[in-house]
């Protein structure tokens, strides 16, 4: 079968796929041998809030949005969230043409994409100041086993959502960076119907279908079917992405003040690049043998293999109780399998061109259940405003992997030869049986122009691993806090100043047998947003100092054990500005400076920079559509900057280069040609577009990873 009949074959195969299996929500997270993701599971509020324009659900037209519900759970303007919020809606995720989630957070300040550069694109890997990040979707954490790490193409998305810093006072386990909330397109009250197609380099096709509006004359009855489907070859020689993607949902609303949505999602990924590395020597190191090349594959055909289905079902239930209490009631099932069989790179050979390689392979499946309840009041006491939201939520985890590593031939860098036998490693099951419940309380106080917000949360957490050698449990309890107050001048300007805490579990014990206690992350933040009256945008800047303590370092009394002393830090600020000057014209600009460094450490980091953190981040994009009535009506025409300062590796013994890349786009609407042609619209994008050739970090001891190189593509997309 040609690559084009495989890729029409994988799109209507898609679109069929609803109506047999009805699934729903995703998932995320990762692995660990070459290096991986990990996560765990939680919901968002379904908020419905009637008589508004903007809600933190509804589209935003432009760049700007003004509301959010992932720094709250409650729907609350931007300007008077005490915690820095990023938002990227679906006309920027579109405009940039961004068909990965580090693609859709390339433009935002805080944020380092990409760090796995173009290899790692099966995965969502990226870091929040300096810190891992955690991805959800629709407010619930999307869990992970070991390589069974969910991807959700930013198609499907109505929205994306970066708070940044600690947040487990309202997600429970989180890393301390913060997390991702992708935000899925939902069903619409009018007709939405849309097709497009593009083709790119490394020939890349791609192919879209959403689908939307009421299905009876009142209104009650909602519907949305969105689809993409995805066939390219990967930047690295000899692998290929494939991807096929469908997301089904449905809301019945019977009154004014009761809402149900169904949310389906499918997802197979049956190739995914490839997962490995390269060394620095002959990359960001000088070798007297030459440079290795961009392209280059550490792995081998013969035994490359990445497949993931994904399927979930979830639902969003709002009940107005009253005029002060709403009820909202969440929940989601999925499950994810994954097949995973790799060759990686494992340290270059004092001859400068013999790879040592190590050898994995996996077999995994989870299911994975979470909810959170919720109960939300809005009054007053005396002069002050309330908003007060009360919650429990509940996950859980269960899954396996039987997985194997072992080591593989090595291959010659300059003169690689493929097609080898390769003998799998011996493999072991392990069992997971994860759980975690936590209760938590949250008031949003008005008094004139501030607003304090504060808010806490008990978790307990359980994780029982099983293996044909015996099992093991962990447990955990954690309380977490989060205080900000905000003032919000007449004028638009809102100054701020909060404290958040996060934790995680931490495996294992110490030489004593004693479990060792959760990470824990605390951080202090001041910073001010500015909305100008009569200007639909944002400004925000912001100054953070946090802290990850209770880390693993080696125990210098008993070798090859740990104790919890080790600590990191980021001390940084950022600068972010969007901005919808007219109706025709966007701008965002971004500007991020991090300090990052481990303050304790036993092993040797102790004073060490954090690998893959530039100190400098910066950014810049322009979209301006040409006005109606000028000879270039129906053009579009948009540029972007992006600017990431040099890196250290982990041993901080060598820089990884800065890098500016640019990107651009056009687009003509063809109904400015013809009204015959009305709702059809041709696109070009292009991303890194004088093809600058680059290291995007060395993000772990000798693997390093070569960045995108230039991408082109061309769309036709048509709606009615």
């Amino acid at each position: 079968m040609s690559r084009g009949a495989a890729f029409g074959a994988m799109v209507l195969g898609g679109l069929m796929v609803p109506a047999v299996a009805q699934v729903a929500v995703a998932q995320s997270a990762g692995g660990q041998g070459a290096g991986g993701p990990d996560g765990t599971a939680l919901q968002m509020p379904a908020v419905t809030v009637t008589g508004r324009g903007e809600t933190a659900l509804t589209p935003v037209t432009g760049y700007v949005a003004n509301q959010q519900a992932t720094g709250t759970k409650t729907d609350t303007p931007l300007i008077e969230t005490p915690q820095s919020i990023s938002v990227i809606p679906a006309d920027q995720i579109r405009d940039q043409n961004a068909q990965t989630l580090n693609q859709v957070v390339r433009y935002t300040a805080g944020v380092t994409a990409e760090t796995r550069g173009a290899v790692a694109t099966r995965y969502d890997q990226l870091k929040i100041r300096g810190f891992d990040a955690d991805t959800y979707l629709n407010g619930l954490k999307l869990q992970s086993l070991y390589y069974t790490a969910s991807q959700i193409d930013p198609y499907l998305l109505e929205r994306a959502e970066v708070l940044k810093g600690p947040t487990s006072v309202l997600y429970g386990q989180a890393q301390p960076g913060g997390i991702i909330n992708q935000v899925s397109k939902r069903p619409t009250a009018t007709a939405l119907n849309e097709v497009g197609i593009e083709y790119g380099t490394d020939n890349h096709w791609r192919g879209t279908a959403d689908f939307s509006g009421p299905i009876d004359k009142d209104g009650k009855f909602l519907y949305r079917l969105t689809a993409v489907g995805l066939s390219e070859d990967g930047q690295i020689r000899m692998t290929e992405n494939e991807r096929i993607a469908v997301a089904p949902s449905f809301t019945w609303r019977p009154d004014a003040e009761t809402s149900l949505t169904l949310l389906g999602f499918y997802q197979h990924d049956p190739k995914g690049n490839s997962y490995g590395g390269i060394p620095p020597q002959g990359t960001v190191l000088s070798n007297p043998l030459g440079k290795i090349p961009v392209d280059f594959y550490d792995g081998d055909p013969n035994y490359e293999k990445f497949d993931r289905r994904q399927a979930s079902v979830g639902y969003a239930f709002d009940k107005k109780l009253g005029d002060v209490w709403t009820m909202r009631l969440n929940g989601r099932w999925l499950n994810a399998k994954v097949a995973y069989d790799s060759l990686y790179a494992n340290g270059l050979d004092a001859d400068n061109r013999t790879l040592y390689r190590g050898i994995a392979t996996s077999r995994e499946e989870m299911n994975a259940y979470a909810f959170d309840n919720q109960i939300e009041g809005r009054f007053s006491t005396g002069p002050v405003g309330h908003t007060l939201l009360a919650g429990v939520d509940h996950q859980r985890l269960d899954g396996h992997y039987t997985a194997g590593f072992g080591l593989a031939p090595s291959i010659d860098v300059f003169n690689p030869v493929y097609g080898i036998a390769v003998t799998p490693p011996a493999v072991y099951r392990t069992d997971i049986d994860g759980r975690q419940t936590g209760v938590y309380l949250q008031d949003q106080m008005k008094l004139g122009g501030f607003v304090l917000t504060v808010a806490g949360r008990r978790d307990w957490a359980k994780t029982t691993s099983t293996t044909a050698f015996g099992s093991s449990t962990q447990s955990d309890q954690a309380w977490t806090g989060r205080a900000g107050l905000t003032y919000v001048f007449e004028n638009g300007i809102a100054p701020y100043i909060s404290y958040a805490e996060s934790f995680t579990p931490s495996s294992g014990v110490d030489f004593g047998g004693k479990p060792f206690k959760p990470e824990e992350g605390t951080q202090y933040e001041v910073g001010v947003k500015y909305q100008p009256p009569g200007l639909n945008s944002l400004f925000t800047a912001a100054l953070f100092d946090l802290t990850r303590s209770n880390l693993l370092t080696s125990d210098p009394a008993h070798p090859g054990f740990s104790v919890q002393t080790g600590e990191a830090r980021s001390r940084g600020i950022e600068l972010e500005a969007k901005a919808s000057v007219t109706k025709d014209l966007e701008l965002i600009g971004t500007y991020t400076f991090l300090d990052t460094k481990y303050t304790k450490d036993n092993s040797g980091l102790e004073g060490k920079r954090l690998a893959a953190v530039p100190r400098h981040q910066a950014s810049a994009w322009a979209m301006y559509h040409m006005p109606e009535g000028i000879a270039l009506t129906g053009l579009g025409v948009g540029a972007g900057l992006r600017y990431t300062g040099s890196t250290v590796n982990t041993a901080n013994t060598f820089k990884v280069p800065s890098f500016t890349l640019v990107d651009a786009t056009v687009s003509y609407d063809l109904g400015a040609l013809s009204p015959k042609l009305q709702g059809a619209e041709v696109t070009v994008n292009g991303k890194n577009l004088f093809d600058k050739e680059y290291v995007a970090s060395c993000y772990y001891g000798d693997w390093c990873a070569y960045g995108y190189r230039r991408t082109v593509t061309a769309g036709l997309r048509y709606r009615w």
